[in-house]
């Protein structure tokens, strides 16, 4: 049965959304893109299958803001942003369908987000390489854009500078430790921030000689 709008409001606590109602009361919450795409005005003359269409409109339109909302914090990987969108209960067909057209629009880019990613690391933290590696395959990215960004980014000279570089930093808090039990925590401690043995053993060596 066909419902005719008699009243449209702006809904209080929601922007660019409204509320349509019949002589029987509300039927449903709208934004105002809907509004515009289906020339829905009062008088207008909601059928059953009209109204179904606009149903659709409003979840891929919900679908799309809550992408949104989570680059808008911050970026993510397409398996990441697949994964939460997944969580918050939507369609995997329209989460797959919605993020190819993201990085059509370049607003997902996992070579990108790679990038920035081991940039932060490196800045940030003095990451080593198997923990970049390991975030960023939990992020799902693919493991040859993880190898072609580490080698062009992450040299071995780079390596041994951010492992000496907290290596010192840590040493200073063992300075009362024999230096058997210093080079044993100072070699685990950098093995925890990331770095392979032929790294650590180089710099524990170095730094326990000096």
């Amino acid at each position: 049965m066909p419902f005719t709008i008699t009243r449209i409001e702006p809904q209080k606590n929601k922007k660019n959304r409204y509320s349509l109602y019949s002589d029987d009361g509300f039927i449903i919450g709208v934004a105002d893109e809907t509004l515009l795409t289906f020339n829905i005005h009062c008088g207008f003359e909601l059928s059953e299958k009209i109204l179904q269409k606009i149903k659709e409109k409003e979840y891929n339109l919900a679908l799309r803001d809550q992408a949104f909302r989570f680059l808008a914090r911050r970026p993510h990987s397409c398996a990441e942003l697949h994964a939460k969108m997944i969580k918050k209960g939507f369609e995997k067909e329209l989460i797959t369908q919605l993020i190819g057209e993201l990085k059509n629009k370049k607003y997902l880019d996992d070579h990108e987000y790679t990038r920035l990613f081991i940039q932060d690391e490196l800045k940030l933290k003095k990451s080593g390489p198997l923990i970049i590696r390991h975030k960023l395959l939990s992020k799902g990215i693919d493991r040859d854009i993880i190898n072609d960004f580490m080698q062009d980014i992450y040299s071995e000279e780079l390596q041994l500078q951010n492992c000496a570089y907290l290596a010192k930093k840590k040493i200073a808090t063992l300075h009362n430790t024999p230096n058997d039990k210093k080079r044993d925590l100072l070699a685990i401690y950098l093995r925890r921030k990331g770095f392979t043995w032929e790294t650590v053993k180089e710099v524990v060596w170095q730094i326990i000689k000096e």
